[in-house]
Parts: structure tokens; C-alpha cells; sequence
């Protein structure tokens, strides 16, 4: 059950939740921008900076208070123009307050809402203890001559403190340690009267009031129907710190996130179905589609909602860290695509030797541009990027120790597809293996056999190995021996040796200036005639082709002239033992 206190404001302003999502993205250009009065913030003392803080958050107080006490008492639906320029001016006056702050240990991706809570936290703090008189603190002269370069306002924990390095060096800033224990000091001060000329209310109207809904829908819903004036704020029902119809808003926010995160996964099942889309190309639409609402309710949350407490640290660095990691995702699977798309366009084999160093070369930056990506949201999110960057160094020196064998296959593939000592096809001779590449791959390379059986040969061993790429042969060598018998006549071998040499050098594919055909040895079995000659083919069935009919011709040849090729033979002589004995009797 409702609580009654749940009033039909909140309820009013739930249903418009839908129309502040799309809304927000036309937010004035104006609203959030920091319009820095004329004069900053002077902090070149404790005084000048406590006095300085009160002056300008008096300022944005009275302004956007006033500015919305008289739309308030007029009858007007809508803030007028002059009323919208007034309130821009007090986001002036509260980002110059803000510059009395150390904000050097907040997150980068919450210091904007962070920051303007903060400030708005100390004034009320400070409307509600008795400050000293203004003679009394610490000028720039008199921190020139004191040791101590700090100052406590009295019987409290609260610091002024000089920077001493950095971008803010030499200003006296409330120190960062006053802004971390700041709910502690507001938690005890709150229920403890307001001093004379105090900020009425403003925190709970920072705080829990619907100020960046009524911001985005200014234009479409009357103001007044949204929010109250600060020194008027209604009791509301606060559950962990959040109002109801933030609660609701979230809800709503986080269903509409995950029903257009699971219509895009849908959506890209069907287009990858379809032929006329690239499978890699699709692939992109779920880390897109996780940057997007990441990106939208990580804004929403924090400049519109204006969540608080420790769920505006959680979800918000949450949303945060999710979208910089899905940009991270994007950006590697564009790699990915980008790589077959340059590899379809070149018309290469998805297996060769250039396809595998576009890959290689476009993960490489891919990886390069994740990497910054990754350190730049850590660094967002409050992790400094020099841990980063020594835990990156860390954890690679640890991964090179334990993967010392990968990164030399790696680089081994890296070397093959630089120096190219073969591509893909190529007959190669290695020393435990040979056969027809079948591809490259970034930790080793596949080897088809003669006996059609499949090598994975890891590339650290190939660079190592001498490779003998039999396809880069500008011609194949042909080396027999022709024996004929010893009976044979010397001139039927002289006619037959210069037969062949003719059939040889007449040959439209043998290489003419390097043909050798000799009687060169007497063999154990038959005179041996050396013939060598080259084809100038490019593969191995040409080559056997035009080796047959070269080989055919001889066989020819030596059928017209009736030449006898010698077969290989060998004499046994028995000797007579018998016979031998009687002799020698």
C-alpha cells in the first residue's frame, strides 16, 4: 500500500518518466554550462575562501530561490525567459562555489553531480554552526608568516588547506577529507536550528526534488506541477535514501534499457540470416546497442534523476565502467570486420599469408585502441591510470613468463608473414615435414602431405628450420640414368646420346642452354648415360605430364634403334673343390 504522503505529485511525475528519457536529449544547451561570473572565486587565503564559498552560494541561492518564488506567485504555467536566464546565472554562482573545493579524489565520470551536492552540503553545514568573525581568520599575509599552512574553523573537523601541487597550487581549498566526512558532519548539524540569512531547504531540494526532470521537460509540463521552491519542501517518503518516484523512474529506465537491449540481440540474429548483411558487420550491434544504454542511463541517472547516496556512486560508476568496456567491445569487433571486409575487397584466400597480416596488423591497433580506451575509463571511474598502466605492465610481464612458448610461435607467424619465405599453396620441404601449405595462423602453420595428411608445424620451429620452397623454382630439375648393355656398339651409343639430346632440346618446354647428355660411367651392370635436363612448368602434374612424354620419345627412340637397356645382373662363380683337392694330390 501507497503511503499517503505519496501525494499525487509523485505520482504525476512517474508517469512522465517515459517523456523525461526522450526529452533529455534536447536539455537547454545552456543549463548545465558553467557561467562564471565576472569575478571568481578568490582563494588565496582561508578568509577569502570561506568567505568567498558563503558569497557565491548565497548568491545561487537567492537568485534561483527568488527567480522561482516569483513564477511561483505569478499565474504563468511556464518559466519565461528572463526567469530561465536567472536560474542559468545561479548554476554560475554554484559552479564558482564549487571551486573552493578540493575535488581531486573524486571520480571524473560523478565529479560534476558530485561536486554540486557537495557544495550545497557544506553551506548547510555551515548556516548551522556559529562561524568566527571574519577579522578574526587567516588573510594571504597572515598565512605568509604562519608555519602552518591550514586553518580549522573553530570546535569543528572542517579544513581549509593550500594545495601544493597540482593544478590548484597555491589555493586554500576545504581539503578532501572535509569532503569525505561532510554526510558526517551534515547527519549530526541537521536537526540544529538556521543561523540568519541561511539557504532554507536547499539540500533536500538538491537533493530529493524531481529539479532535473522539471530542467528536461520545462517546455512540455509546467514547472510548478514538478517541484516546490527550496524554503517550501514537503515531507516525502524516503526509502534507502531515494524518494519514490525515483525508485519508479529507475525501474522504468533500467526496463526500457534491457527490452532495447534484447530487441537489438533479436534484430541481429534476423540480419544475420539474411544474405545481403556481413556476419561481422552485424556483430556490432550488440556492443553498440550496450554503449547506448549505458551511455543514456548512466546520464539519466545522474543529471536527471539526480540520484544520491551510495546508489548514485554504485550505479552510476556501474553504468560508467559498463559503457567504456562496451566501446572497448565495439571497437574490437569493428577490427574484426573491418579486417574481412579489406580481405574480401583484395579477393584474398581467407588462409593466406596477407589475409592473416591484415588480421594480425588490424588486432594489433584494435588492441592498442582497447587498451586506451580501458585506462581512459579507469581513470573515469576513479582508478588512477598509472595503476592501470602498472597493472597492465604487471600482468603482461606475467602472462609473457607463463606463455613464453605462444609469444614465440606468435612472433614466429609475425616473421613468416613479413619475410614471406612461403604462401599458402606453396610445396615446401622441411626437415620433418613435406607437403602443399594450407594456411598461416598466428601460432602455427598447416601442412598438407602427400599422404594427404594435415601438419601443424608451430611456427617457432619453421623460422628456425631451412625451408625449401620447392614452388619458387623458376624450372624443376629432371635427373635419370639410361644403362645399356655392355654388347651395345659404340656408335649405335654415340647416335643414340645425340638422339636424345635432340629430342630433349626439342621440347617446347625443356631449357635449352643448360641440357646434358653424356655416356659418363661404366657401371657395375650396364653403361650408364647421365641425361639432365630442365622444365620450365609450375606445378607438379605438369611437370610429371611433360616428363611422361619426354621419357615416351626416349623409350620411342630406342625401339627404332634397338637399343637394350641393361637390367641389373650379377655373376656367381662356383668353384670346384672336389676337383681342386685331386690336383693337388
Amino acid at each position: 500500500m501507497i503511503p499517503k504522503s505519496f501525494t499525487f505529485k509523485s505520482r504525476f511525475i512517474t508517469t512522465l518518466i517515459v517523456l523525461c528519457v526522450l526529452q533529455m536529449l534536447v536539455l537547454p544547451a545552456n543549463a548545465g554550462v558553467d557561467s562564471s561570473p565576472l569575478k571568481p572565486i578568490d582563494t588565496s587565503s582561508p578568509r577569502a575562501t570561506l568567505q568567498g564559498f558563503i558569497d557565491f552560494a548565497d548568491k545561487a541561492y537567492s537568485t534561483g530561490v527568488g527567480s522561482l518564488n516569483h513564477y511561483m506567485a505569478s499565474s504563468d504555467l511556464y518559466l519565461n525567459a528572463e526567469q530561465m536566464a536567472i536560474l542559468k546565472g545561479s548554476l554560475g554562482h554554484q559552479k564558482s562555489a564549487e571551486r573552493a573545493l578540493d575535488l581531486s579524489e573524486l571520480a571524473p565520470a560523478t565529479a560534476e553531480e558530485t561536486s554540486r551536492r557537495l557544495m550545497i552540503q557544506l553551506k548547510e553545514v555551515l548556516d548551522r554552526i556559529d562561524l568566527p568573525a571574519i577579522e578574526s581568520i587567516p588573510d594571504a599575509q597572515m598565512m605568509a608568516k604562519s608555519e602552518f599552512k591550514y586553518w580549522v574553523i573553530p570546535n569543528t573537523e572542517i579544513r581549509i588547506q593550500r594545495i601544493e601541487k597540482g593544478a590548484h597550487a597555491g589555493k586554500y581549498l576545504f581539503t578532501a577529507e572535509t569532503l569525505r566526512r561532510l554526510p558526517e558532519f551534515y547527519d549530526t548539524v541537521k536537526h540544529l536550528p538556521y543561523k540568519a540569512n541561511a539557504s532554507v531547504g536547499w539540500y533536500d531540494f538538491a537533493t530529493y526534488g524531481a529539479i532535473g526532470v522539471a530542467a528536461v521537460l520545462h517546455k512540455i509540463v509546467p514547472t510548478r506541477w514538478l517541484i516546490d521552491a527550496p524554503d517550501k519542501q514537503p515531507d516525502r517518503v524516503i526509502i534507502f535514501t531515494q524518494p519514490i518516484w525515483r525508485w519508479l523512474g529507475m525501474i522504468i529506465v533500467l526496463g526500457a534499457g534491457f527490452i532495447f537491449l534484447r530487441q537489438c540481440f533479436r534484430l541481429r540474429q534476423a540480419w544475420k540470416s539474411r544474405a545481403r548483411f556481413s556476419e561481422q558487420w552485424v556483430d556490432l550491434l550488440r556492443p553498440i546497442s550496450l554503449v547506448i544504454v549505458t551511455l543514456l542511463s548512466a546520464i539519466i541517472f545522474e543529471r536527471v534523476f539526480r540520484v544520491s547516496g551510495d546508489a548514485f556512486k554504485v550505479l552510476t560508476l556501474l553504468f560508467w565502467a559498463f559503457f567504456y568496456l562496451a566501446i572497448t567491445w565495439t571497437v574490437w569487433v569493428a577490427g574484426g570486420a573491418l579486417a574481412t571486409t579489406v580481405i574480401a575487397q583484395e579477393h584474398l584466400l581467407a588462409g593466406s599469408i596477407d589475409s592473416q597480416l591484415i588480421r594480425l596488423s588490424l588486432r594489433l591497433i584494435t588492441f592498442i585502441m582497447a587498451t586506451a580506451i580501458l585506462i581512459l575509463g579507469a581513470d573515469q571511474i576513479g582508478l588512477p591510470a598509472y595503476s592501470v598502466v602498472a597493472g597492465l605492465g604487471v600482468g603482461g610481464l606475467a602472462v609473457a613468463l607463463a606463455a613464453q612458448q605462444t609469444i614465440a610461435n606468435l612472433i614466429g607467424s609475425l616473421i613468416i608473414m613479413i619475410e614471406r619465405p612461403f604462401s599458402v599453396g606453396d610445396s615446401i620441404k622441411l626437415k620433418d615435414a613435406e607437403g602443399v601449405v594450407e594456411n598461416v595462423g598466428f601460432r602455427s602453420t598447416r601442412i598438407r602431405t602427400v599422404y594427404n595428411s594435415l601438419v601443424t608445424i608451430p611456427s617457432s620451429q619453421i623460422v628456425n628450420s631451412t625451408i625449401d620452397n620447392m614452388a619458387l623454382r623458376d624450372y624443376r630439375q629432371i635427373k635419370i640414368d639410361l644403362g645399356l648393355t655392355y654388347n651395345m656398339p659404340i656408335e649405335k651409343i654415340k647416335t643414340f646420346v645425340e638422339e636424345v639430346k635432340h629430342i630433349i632440346e626439342s621440347h617446347p618446354l625443356t631449357r635449352k642452354d643448360n641440357c646434358q647428355v653424356f655416356f659418363y660411367r661404366f657401371g657395375p651392370h650396364s653403361l650408364d648415360i647421365l641425361v639432365e635436363f630442365f622444365l620450365d612448368v609450375h606445378n607438379k602434374i605438369d611437370e610429371l605430364t611433360e616428363r611422361q612424354q619426354i621419357f615416351l620419345d626416349i623409350l620411342h627412340l630406342a625401339n627404332v634403334m634397338e637399343i637394350e637397356f641393361a637390367f641389373p645382373t650379377q655373376t656367381l662363380h662356383i668353384a670346384d673343390l672336389e676337383g681342386e683337392k685331386d690336383n693337388k694330390e
